[in-house]
């Protein structure tokens, strides 16, 4: 499995004979990084900011995910669960993303400013790699 930082909460998750995913893509112009090029199957967005949700930034997708649900795309199991952060977002949410590469679980956190919920910890189950 292949795991790419590009800033923020911007990273792209790949893994050979399944689907790619890149979670957060953001605007460049608004939070000046380096403009994003590139490609994948799934776009995760955890919540509606510039920095979160510039989709423009990806090319290639077919399914892009921005609300809470359990999802099988490419081969990869997506578990989206919705968490409440008055105080971060205005909206009150956070979309945090759980992924399954065939055993390999990686918890994509999002824009979460909180310290999860003993509840929330165990509702994630093992986790191998949280970004």
């Amino acid at each position: 499995m292949e795991i790419t930082w590009y800033g923020l909460s911007c990273f792209r998750l790949t893994e050979r004979g399944m689907a790619t995913v890149v979670t957060d893509p953001y605007d460049a112009e608004v939070v000046g990084y380096t403009p994003l090029k590139l490609r994948s199957d799934i776009v995760t967005i955890s919540h509606d900011a510039p920095g979160h949700n510039y989709v423009k930034g990806v090319k290639g997708f077919s399914r892009t995910i921005t609300g809470p649900g359990e999802y099988e795309i490419g081969g990869v199991f997506i578990t989206a669960v919705q968490t409440i952060d008055k105080k971060k977002n205005s909206n009150g949410g956070n979309i945090l993303n759980v992924f399954d590469y065939g055993g390999v679980t990686v918890a994509h956190l999002g824009d979460l400013s909180r310290t999860l919920t003993q509840a929330e910890v165990e509702a994630l189950g093992t986790v191998h790699v949280a970004l």
